[in-house]
């Protein structure tokens, strides 16, 4: 056992899986129970100074732990104003910077899934990966021929890791007052659990990607990197590098430039949901690049899903009644679709006030999407305590819907640290009752996107 787990990129037994977050949770109550010999201000600083300890050692552990913990982590780093700015900070780390697996370990991934050396397969391969994240690295390299790749290969035992991560991201969370009061942590982690498990299989990642690829081959703002899926495996992958920059640096850009880019990852994640039916859940800056012709990267498709046209007719159901203020058509589409459950014990006017947060962006001409905003649109639709909590316990997520909650989180946290601004509600007109592109990127979108279905 000693062997397989020194041998594993991570460590995969309950017990090596179990240690860490036990300690960490220890550490923590030691901390907090120290500031008690303080009083006043003295006091207060203290506590802050044992939240970004206890921050600093959860986002070490979530990054070496990889796995389950590491995803949830990045999410959390999205999450504007549910966790102390320290944390957020540390954790915006994660998204594609962790802890690297032995090259020695990557060449017998590789050598086992081709059959073959490593040098048969391509002509040159970098050994330190370009990008480490949650479940697996991603290490630039060259084809035969001479083509450009970036190659992702998974790390070993991440599947074993899983569930026992699941168990335990909990109590990483709960240590040393880490997450906004109202946060229920178990709901991300059931949001989680069936997505994370999809990812582990890169041959349906691929196959996702190729379709995104062939709905916006020649797109005007959006580029999907070309699969090979010939050299792809269930845990490698293959595809076209894409040069250019990361898309953390946007935060620096002039403020116009920062608003044409969050409504280009506006377009695409809902374009592509009303228009082909696919949505990409997992939207965090390192899976985005800014490319030179002034367009963005989309790299990672290992969390999407399919919606059927009778789940979409009913979300436009849901958005045209908010859209012309009939707050009963708005209930009766929320139930339809199971958001809510039936016979709910509350005025329509109380469930709107709690639920209207989850599409505030689009209930105004134009919006900018701020820290507070974000905070508030996560901290209602995860109140466990109050009248919110209450309503709450009435909702639902329906079966293949949980992506929708994750990317909604996972936008509005990129779209404030951008401080995004546009007219979103205008540009959801455009999916939900086709009516004319309403920005220049939306008649660009109009003019290159195949089968004109504009996104």
């Amino acid at each position: 056992m000693a062997e397989r787990e020194r041998r594993a990129a991570m460590p995969t037994g309950r017990l090596a899986r179990t240690v860490t977050p036990a300690r960490l949770a220890a550490s923590a109550a030691g901390r907090w129970l120290a500031t008690f010999r303080f009083r006043g201000e003295r006091r207060a600083e203290k506590r802050r100074e044992a939240v970004l300890r206890t921050a600093e050692d959860v986002t070490r552990a979530m990054g070496e732990m990889k796995g389950a913990a590491m995803k949830v982590g990045q999410i959390l780093s999205m999450m504007t104003g549910v966790v102390p700015p320290e944390m957020a900070a540390g954790l915006a780390t994660l998204q594609s910077q962790a802890p690297p697996m032995s090259f020695g370990l990557v060449e017998e991934v590789l050598e086992r899934e081709y059959g073959r050396r490593l040098s048969e397969v391509f002509r040159r391969f970098e050994r330190e990966p370009f990008a480490a994240a949650s479940i697996g690295q991603v290490h630039r390299a060259e084809l035969r021929d001479g083509t450009r790749v970036a190659v992702k290969v998974q790390y070993p035992g991440v599947r074993a890791a899983i569930e026992q991560d699941l168990a335990n991201v909990g109590l990483l969370l709960g240590v040393g007052g880490l997450v906004a009061k109202g946060l229920d942590v178990g709901t991300l982690l059931r949001d989680l659990k069936e997505g994370i498990l999809g990812e582990l299989d890169y041959r349906r990642e691929a196959a996702w990607q190729e379709r995104f690829a062939r709905a916006f081959e020649g797109h005007g703002f959006v580029r999907v990197p070309r699969v090979y899926a010939e050299l792809t495996t269930g845990t490698v992958l293959v595809q076209e590098w894409l040069p250019g920059r990361s898309f953390r640096g946007a935060v620096h850009l002039p403020q116009e430039e920062r608003n044409r880019l969050g409504e280009i990852l506006y377009r695409f994640c809902f374009g592509s949901l009303y228009r082909h039916g696919l949505f990409n859940g997992d939207p965090h800056p390192g899976n985005y690049l800014l490319l030179e012709d002034g367009r963005v990267g989309f790299v990672d498709y290992g969390c999407v899903a399919e919606f059927s046209p009778g789940v979409i007719a009913g979300f436009k159901r849901l958005i045209r009644a908010l859209d012309a203020g009939d707050r009963e058509g708005w209930r009766a589409a929320t139930e339809a679709i199971g958001i809510l459950l039936p016979n709910a014990p509350f005025s329509t006017d109380e469930l709107y006030e709690h639920m209207h947060w989850y599409w505030a962006p689009i209930l105004e001409d134009e919006v900018e999407f701020t820290p507070e905003l974000a905070a508030e649109m996560v901290r209602r639709n995860t109140m466990t305590t109050g009248r919110g909590g209450e309503i709450n316990r009435h909702c639902n997520v329906p079966e293949g819907m949980v992506f929708l909650t994750r990317i909604n989180f996972g936008l509005a946290g990129l779209f404030a640290s951008l401080r995004a601004r546009g007219p979103w509600r205008a540009i959801v007109r455009e999916y939900v009752d086709d009516t004319p592109p309403s920005t220049p990127l939306g008649r660009l979108s109009a003019a290159t996107t195949r089968e004109g279905l504009p996104i």
